[in-house]
C-alpha cells in the first residue's frame, strides 16, 4: 500500500523520469514484464496496469504487449526443450487435462478462447502449448491476439488512474466490469460444452 502511495504522489516525476530516458525506460520494462510471464513472481494484471500509468494508454499498451510476446515465447520453448519432463510433471494436471479436451474439440480456436477469457492462468498456459502439436507460429498469432484485449483494457486503467478524475475511472471501470462478466458468462458456457464430450 505505501509503494502505491508513493508511485500515486511522484506519478508526475516518473513520467518525467521516463520521458527523459525513453528508450532505457522501455526496454527495461519490455524485459520486467518477459520476465514476469516466464516466472510469474507477481500477477500480469499488476505490470500491465503499471504500464499504462507509467508510459500512458498506446505506448504502455505497446511495451506491455511486446514484453508479454518476448516471455510466452521463451516459456514455449523452454517447454519445448524439456518436454518429456514437463509432461512427467503436468500430464495430470487439471489445467492440462482442460486444455487438451478444449484443443481437441475445438482446436486453435479454442485455445485463442483460453487466452481471451478470465481465469485460465496465461503464463501457465504458455508452457502448456509448447507441449502440444501445434507450431511455434500459430501459438504465437493465438496468445498475441488473445492477450491483446485484456492487455489493452489495464494499460488503459493505468493511464486514467494517472489522470486523476474520478468520472473517467468510474466510467472506465464500469465499462470493464460489464465486459468482465459478460466473458465470465461465456467462458462458463464454453467449458459447459467441454464438459459435455
Amino acid at each position: 500500500m505505501d509503494n502505491f502511495l508513493f508511485l500515486w504522489q511522484d506519478r508526475e516525476k516518473l513520467r518525467l523520469f521516463i520521458a527523459q530516458h525513453p528508450f532505457w525506460g522501455g526496454i527495461i520494462f519490455v524485459f520486467l514484464q518477459a520476465f514476469q510471464v516466464i516466472v510469474a513472481p507477481i500477477p500480469g494484471e499488476a505490470t500491465g496496469f503499471v504500464a499504462g500509468f507509467l508510459f500512458g494508454a498506446l505506448k504502455g499498451f505497446l511495451l506491455s504487449l511486446a514484453g508479454i510476446i518476448l516471455g510466452s515465447t521463451v516459456a514455449f520453448f523452454l517447454a519445448r526443450f524439456f518436454k518429456k519432463k514437463f509432461l512427467v510433471k503436468y500430464q495430470r494436471h487439471p489445467y492440462y487435462l482442460k486444455l487438451k479436451k478444449v484443443f481437441k474439440k475445438y482446436g486453435a480456436t479454442g485455445v485463442f478462447f483460453l487466452y481471451l477469457f478470465p481465469g485460465f492462468p496465461k503464463d501457465l498456459l504458455n508452457y502448456l502449448m509448447g507441449i502440444l502439436p501445434i507450431s511455434f507460429k500459430s501459438f504465437l498469432f493465438l496468445s498475441i491476439l488473445g492477450r491483446i484485449p485484456g492487455t489493452l483494457a489495464l494499460a488503459m486503467q493505468g493511464d486514467v488512474v494517472y489522470e486523476g478524475r474520478p468520472y473517467k475511472i468510474f466510467i472506465l471501470s464500469l465499462v470493464f466490469l460489464l465486459v468482465f462478466l459478460l466473458f465470465l458468462i461465456l467462458k462458463k458456457k464454453f467449458y459447459q460444452s467441454i464438459e459435455e464430450t
